[in-house]
């Protein structure tokens, strides 16, 4: 069974707990204990659980913009790279995607495909489960991400998706930076 970190989940089950009545009543019932039980940092929950409660979030907010996950996405990554993930705050090397990836997920790989100044190509290979609103949050993140490390003028296109029948998740990455990378 694939998992999703307990930094993962913390924040969208937060979220769903100040809105317990609504998220109660949108929920699986299997997913409810979520609004009770602590969820530690450290602790491994099935990813499965997460997706299924990210499809229900934007029910929570209907007024939601329609980048409602990549904005997401970003938020995680200013909360995680200002806390549990700060250590990579400065590292401009290709590992710190990879490194926060695996630190997020025990599913998927990210593989750069292409790699010059300013621009690169990334794969997520083999996550266990694909879907277009991880794919928006990873979006956000990296975006996010590569910003908060120094890069300036970043732009993460998602241009494939294992969810619309492509073989991986793709990402077109381009910055600018004032040093050296």
């Amino acid at each position: 069974m694939a998992r999703a970190k307990g930094t993962v989940m913390l924040e969208l089950v937060k979220t769903m707990r100040r809105m317990a009545d609504r998220s109660r009543a949108l929920l699986p019932a299997e997913l409810h204990h979520y609004l009770e039980e602590r969820i530690v940092l450290a602790a491994w929950y099935p990813v499965e659980d997460y997706v299924a409660m990210l499809k229900v979030l934007p029910k929570l907010f209907p007024d939601a913009a329609a980048d409602f996950y990549v904005q997401i996405g970003r938020r995680s990554a200013k909360e995680q790279m200002a806390g549990v993930y700060g250590r990579l705050a400065g590292d401009k090397s290709r590992k710190a995607t990879a490194t926060l990836l695996a630190a997020m997920f025990d599913t998927g790989e990210m593989k750069v495909v292409e790699r010059e100044a300013g621009r690169a190509v990334t794969d997520w290979v083999g996550f266990a489960a694909p879907c277009r609103e991880v794919c928006a949050i990873f979006t956000g993140y990296q975006q996010e991400r590569m910003m908060l490390q120094g890069f300036e003028d970043v732009v993460a296109r998602h241009t494939r998706c294992r969810a619309e029948g492509a073989s991986v998740c793709r990402w077109q990455l381009t910055w600018k930076s004032r040093s050296k990378e």
